[in-house]
Parts: C-alpha cells; sequence; structure tokens
C-alpha cells in the first residue's frame, strides 16, 4: 500500500514542479499577476475586517455602557436622532424623571444635566463635556472608580464643587496629583474626588473624556437652568421595552400637555434603534467600498488574463511539442489552470497577510481593533481562486487550440 501511494505521488510532486518552473520561467508576468490579485484582495480583506471590529466595538461599548436590552436613554428635543433637538428641550424637567421612577418596570432612573463647558488646569484650556449627576448615575452606567469616590448624596445636599473625572482627562490635563488637586470648571473651583475606570465609548464626546459633578451644583452652579438633558432607565429584567416605550411616551406627552398631532419634545432612544441606524450606515458604507474593491478585483482578472495570454502564446512552440508527444487538450488546459490555482493560493494568502500589516497600522491611528478570522482567511482564497481561474479560461482554452504543426515552422 506505501509504495502505490508513492507511485501516485511522485508523478504528482513531479507535474506541480513543472508547473513551478514554467511560471518562474517569465518572473516578470509572474510578479505582475500576483501583485494585481494582492493588492486587491488585501482591500477586500481589510475593508471586511474594518467591518467586523467596528461592529464589535459599538457592541461592547453598549455593553459596557450598560445600554442593552434593559436600557432606554430619553433626551430632552424632539425630531433629531441625535444632535441637538428641534424641539424646545427647556421642558424635560426632574419632575419627570421622579414620575418615570413609579412605574413598576422601571429598575433606577438616572437624570443628567450636562453642557461643554472650559474646563482648565494650570493654564491649560479645553472644551469638555461635563455631567451633573447623582450617585445613582454609577450602577444605572456601570461606571466603576479607580481612585477615589463617585458623586455621593452629601455632595448634592450641600451643593459641593467636587468633580469626578473619566480616566483620560488626567491625561489631557498631565495632573499628577489626583484626589485633592482643583480644576476651574467655567471659572470655579472644583476638588478632584474620583478617577473613572476605563470604558470603550465612542461618539463626539467620549465618555472617558468627561467630568461628571453633583447634579444641584450642575444646575445652581454651572448651567444655572431648572430643566435635564437626559433620563437614562434601567428595566427590571422581566420588563420589556416593546411594551415599556409607549407607555413612558404617553406619560411623558401628558405631562408635557402634548396632544395630538404635536410633536415630541424628547427622543426615546433605544439599544435596537440605535443598533439599526449604525449597522444601516455601516453596510451601505461597507458595500460601497466592497463594490470598489470588487472593481479592482475584476481589473486584477483582466490583467491575469492577458498576462496568461501572453505566456501561452510565448510558449507556444513548448505546447505544440507536448501536443505532438501525445498531450491531449484537457491535459494542457489542466496545465494552465494549474497555473492559475498556484498563483491565486499564494496570492489570496500574501493578501491575508498583507491586510493584517495594514489593520494592524491602522489600529495604531484609531479605536478600531484588528479583527480576523478564519472566514476573512477564507475569504481571501475564495476570491482569489475565483477571480484567477475565471480570467484563465480563455488563455488556458486558446493552450489547447496550438497545434503540433507549427514545430514545422521553427525547422
Amino acid at each position: 500500500m506505501g509504495s502505490s501511494l508513492k507511485n501516485r505521488f511522485f508523478p504528482v510532486l513531479a507535474y506541480y514542479r513543472e508547473v513551478v518552473k514554467e511560471l518562474l520561467s517569465n518572473k516578470v508576468n509572474l510578479v505582475f499577476m500576483v501583485l494585481a490579485l494582492v493588492l486587491s484582495l488585501t482591500a477586500i480583506n481589510t475593508i471586511y475586517a474594518l467591518g467586523k471590529s467596528a461592529e464589535k466595538q459599538v457592541l461592547d461599548t453598549f455593553a459596557n455602557l450598560n445600554f442593552g436590552k434593559d436600557a432606554i436613554l430619553i433626551l430632552a428635543g424632539g425630531h433629531r436622532f441625535t444632535g441637538v433637538g428641534l424641539t424646545r428641550s427647556d421642558t424635560f424637567k426632574l419632575e419627570d424623571a421622579k414620575a418615570l421612577e413609579k412605574l413598576s418596570f422601571v429598575k433606577l432612573v438616572s437624570p443628567t444635566s450636562g453642557g461643554t463647558l472650559e474646563v482648565s488646569y494650570k493654564g491649560q484650556v479645553e472644551k469638555i463635556r461635563v455631567e451633573g449627576v447623582f450617585p445613582v448615575y454609577a450602577p444605572a452606567n456601570t461606571c466603576n472608580v479607580k481612585v477615589g469616590r463617585f458623586i455621593e448624596d452629601e455632595d448634592l445636599e450641600k451643593l459641593n464643587k467636587v468633580a469626578v473625572l473619566g480616566s483620560d482627562i488626567p491625561k489631557k490635563f498631565g495632573i499628577a496629583n489626583l484626589i485633592g488637586d482643583k480644576i476651574l470648571i467655567a471659572g470655579q473651583h472644583f476638588t478632584i474626588v474620583g478617577i473613572l475606570e476605563e470604558k470603550p465609548s465612542f461618539g463626539h464626546f467620549p465618555f472617558n473624556e468627561r467630568v461628571f459633578v453633583p447634579f444641584t451644583t450642575a444646575q445652581r452652579r454651572l448651567f444655572n437652568r431648572d430643566y435635564i438633558t437626559a433620563i437614562k432607565i434601567v428595566l427590571q429584567p422581566t420588563a420589556e421595552q416593546r411594551t415599556s416605550v409607549p407607555l413612558i411616551r404617553s406619560i411623558l406627552r401628558e405631562r408635557h400637555n402634548l396632544y395630538g398631532i404635536a410633536e415630541d419634545d424628547f427622543r426615546i432612544i433605544t439599544p435596537d434603534f440605535v443598533l439599526a441606524r449604525f449597522f444601516s450606515a455601516q453596510r451601505v458604507l461597507q458595500t460601497f467600498l466592497l463594490a470598489i474593491s470588487l472593481i479592482s478585483l475584476i481589473i486584477s482578472g483582466v490583467v491575469i488574463l492577458n498576462l496568461m495570454s501572453a505566456m501561452v502564446e510565448e510558449k507556444a512552440g513548448i505546447i505544440a511539442l507536448r501536443r505532438a508527444l501525445g498531450a491531449t487538450n484537457r491535459i494542457i488546459f489542466i496545465h494552465y489552470i494549474a497555473m492559475s490555482l498556484m498563483v491565486a493560493l499564494f496570492s489570496g494568502f500574501v493578501g491575508w497577510l498583507l491586510s493584517l500589516g495594514v489593520m494592524h497600522l491602522i489600529s495604531a491611528f484609531t479605536p478600531l481593533k484588528p479583527l480576523f478570522s478564519g472566514t476573512t482567511f477564507g475569504l481571501s482564497l475564495i476570491f482569489s481562486v475565483a477571480t484567477s481561474l475565471i480570467f484563465s479560461v480563455i488563455p488556458a482554452t486558446r493552450a489547447t487550440k496550438v497545434e503540433p504543426a507549427i514545430l514545422l515552422k521553427s525547422l
């Protein structure tokens, strides 16, 4: 049995050595065929991996911000999904949060009052998102204090000018002595009492670059307002958003005297809605980029077709000799398809490795982290093999048309 396997294996090995030898006989053609495929495959692999990486980052961020199936975010001002609302935003009151807190399916209610203010430390000034919060903000958003403490009830009662910093703030301002040091918020001194642990986040005002102060202090000493900007609601484990959201909306509309066709002066945002908007935009962009990459892959296929055709013309004498020695059309066809397959497999592997390098380079300058899998590698090989084989059929067929009679011309 062992000798039988050897008898089968060595002729195949010898055959592929012959194929490789013929490929290497024209190194310029080989390099251009590989290069054409590698560049297109690198683009496709990188775009696919970037999309998956962005998707994972968004889902991880939602999980870390406790914005899952049991969470609802209500923003002041209506009409728009994000940004500034198009209706009045000063109708959203603390009393609304207290009314929602009484609902049986509500576990936690965390009202906030936020805005962008000038925050400075030793002459360095930055525009920072400042949030006035209650102690319940920490469990509602799964915030963990790394150093010091979070906002406490006593801070609210006494309107204490204390601040809890996001994890990136000390690095941004170069604050060495964290707890007990002072920063200026809108020209007022606040004592640093805590630093939060780092959390994945995204958007114009990442969570790690925010400053948190007592709600009462923010309302009276910083913003001078009697309304709130947002409410984070965490539902009971048994509650369903499908039934909870309409009830919350009806309560708020009634409290704000909104009837009939009057527009909401608030926005209710659920994880499903946010993810649907994100994935919809992502799919459009990714489809557009992949379409461009596929066009470049077709161009690569045309390059392969021309180079393989040139190779067939160049080797016409050798093909004719093989035909004269008994090689059939099938053998000639398979020979050039095998050459194409070798180029495809090599290019697919190189394209995958190169896309790994590109993604690591991208990750050094963006929050996106490389996310590759067996699927990515499989796609690289499938696209490479499909393109190479499809565009090699014509040259391989042309090779089968070479007649042994052309040998007479060389005599």
